[in-house]
């Protein structure tokens, strides 16, 4: 199963994709949430510490293709699987977090 939540700014997104992540994963499933905001702060709503950070996953592990027809794809440089155990962090109830994009800033939003 994958889920996409998205909206509006101070839309929600951030409080409902931890919710839901940490509903599933105490139901027993296996969750990879992944915060995709320039101002990421899923790691702090499933829990974690103010003081906790996580690598944002570089942009070399994704590499521009063409396709047999000439039509550009993104593909991983690397296996799914070694992404999420470099750079992933377990929270609460299980949930594993990836962090996509870090804008560096003063403060949190």
């Amino acid at each position: 199963m994958k889920i996409a939540i998205s909206g509006k700014g101070g839309s929600g997104k951030t409080t409902i994709s931890a919710t839901l992540t940490r509903i599933l994963a105490r139901r027993g499933l296996p969750v990879l949430a992944i915060d995709g905001d320039p101002n990421p702060n899923l790691i702090q709503a499933l829990g974690l510490g103010p003081g906790v950070e996580a690598e944002a996953v570089p942009r070399s592990v994704v590499e521009r293709r063409e396709d047999e027809a000439g039509q550009p794809r993104h593909v991983l440089t690397t296996s799914v699987a070694d992404i999420v155990s470099q750079y992933g962090l377990k929270a609460p109830d299980g949930v594993t977090v990836l962090v996509g994009t870090r804008i560096d800033h003063a403060g949190a939003g």
